[in-house]
């Protein structure tokens, strides 16, 4: 930086040896400490400005019934001399149920029994009439009058509130209901297990087409199903589906070699022509695999073959065999012993006497004739 100097002024005045420019002035000088304590402060300031009030909510006006005219002079009148059904009757003609319902607890269980049922036939909402229905304990209404399309719903509340004794009945109404208006098989199926139906279930089990794998998987796959389900259900009667398809699971289990699981899943079913006649067979086949089963009856009827006599027949027989007995001849009646009678003609018979057979009538018998030949 240079420095303007001037010795003489050129005017001829004297100037200053030397002039330094000088910067423009920036104010008061602040330190660090106070500008933070200021800072401090403002902020402390806004904090506790005054916020606008909002104006304050006006509070709705309370209606005042007037009790001296009208259905209400009439209720006031009827609790004054303790008449509870004439005024929960006006209650309920001029609208007012929450007063109905009020009174009506303390008249007794019949006054509120009566007004409850008044009150839930006027709901007109779908959930409101159904906890009527649960509330009175008309679940058979309930069912017949659900939304098929909300049957979790129906089956839920059926499970939480329904007696235990007409739980299985109501579920087998939901599921027929389910099944015939709706032909929602597998919903119809949900509600059968339910139950413990153990008949139908199967009956519909054995209509479903298997969606993958062969017959035989798919059968497999169904007798299983139905084994478990006999156990779980404790059914211990006949099913015409359930006992042809396990003795054609059997029977495809014994062809393939495995007695053993053929006779097992033959035990679960009742003991009918086929499967007695399988059980037989296999049982049969290999006595010694056969551990702890019980030996099967023979699965065919017995005849006997003999001829029968009739029975006057059987009667002259066992006469006349009685009679040989009796007239036994005694001993010696035919000669010494060793005595052999003799025939009539014939020499050693007693007396010539004897029974034979008749003389033949060709004469006696004669030696044979052959032709002449060479000598031998």
């Amino acid at each position: 930086v240079s420095f303007w100097a001037a010795d003489s002024d050129p005017t001829g005045g004297s100037a200053p040896s030397s002039t330094i420019p000088q910067s423009p002035s920036l104010g008061p000088e602040v330190d660090a400490e106070s500008f933070f304590e200021n800072l401090a402060q403002n902020q402390d300031k806004e904090k506790h400005v005054a916020k606008p009030q909002t104006p304050a909510q006006s509070t709705p006006a309370v209606q005042v019934s007037d009790w001296n005219v009208g259905p209400e002079a009439l209720i006031k009148k009827a609790l004054m001399i303790g008449d509870l059904p004439a005024a929960v009757e006006c209650c309920l003609k001029s609208g007012r149920m929450a007063d109905a319902l009020l009174l009506a607890s303390g008249g007794g269980e019949k006054l509120w029994d009566k007004t409850r049922q008044e009150y839930l036939k006027r709901q007109t909402d779908p959930f409101l009439k159904t906890v009527g229905y649960i509330m009175t304990h008309e679940f058979e209404t309930l069912v017949s009058n659900s939304d098929l399309n909300e049957w979790q719903e129906t089956l839920a509340i059926l499970s939480t509130y329904a007696p235990i004794q007409k739980y299985p009945s109501l579920c087998e109404h939901l599921a027929s209901r389910l099944q015939n208006e709706k032909f929602d098989i597998r919903a119809a199926v949900v509600c059968y297990l339910c139950a413990g139906n153990f008949n139908d279930t199967v009956q519909i089990w054995s209509n479903m087409v298997p969606s993958q794998g062969s017959l035989t998987s798919g059968l497999q796959d169904l007798v299983e199903k139905m084994a478990v389900l006999k156990f779980a259900t404790e059914f211990n009667g006949h099913d015409e589906m359930f006992s042809r398809k396990l003795t054609q699971y059997a029977d495809i289990l014994a062809n393939s070699g495995r007695v053993t699981a053929a006779m097992r899943y033959l035990l679960l079913v009742a003991d009918d022509d086929k499967g007695a006649i399988l059980r037989d067979r296999i049982y049969n086949a290999n006595p010694h695999a056969m551990v702890g089963v019980p030996a099967p009856r023979f699965p065919f009827d017995r005849y006997d073959m003999r001829p029968l006599f009739p029975q006057h027949m059987q009667q002259q027989q066992q006469q006349q065999q009685q009679q040989q007995m009796n007239h036994h001849p005694p001993a010696g009646a035919y000669g010494p012993p060793g005595h052999r009678p003799g025939y009539p003609g014939m020499p050693g018979g007693a007396g010539g006497a004897g029974i034979g057979p008749p003389p033949s009538r060709y004469g006696p018998p004669t030696s044979p004739s052959y032709p002449p030949g060479p000598p031998p």
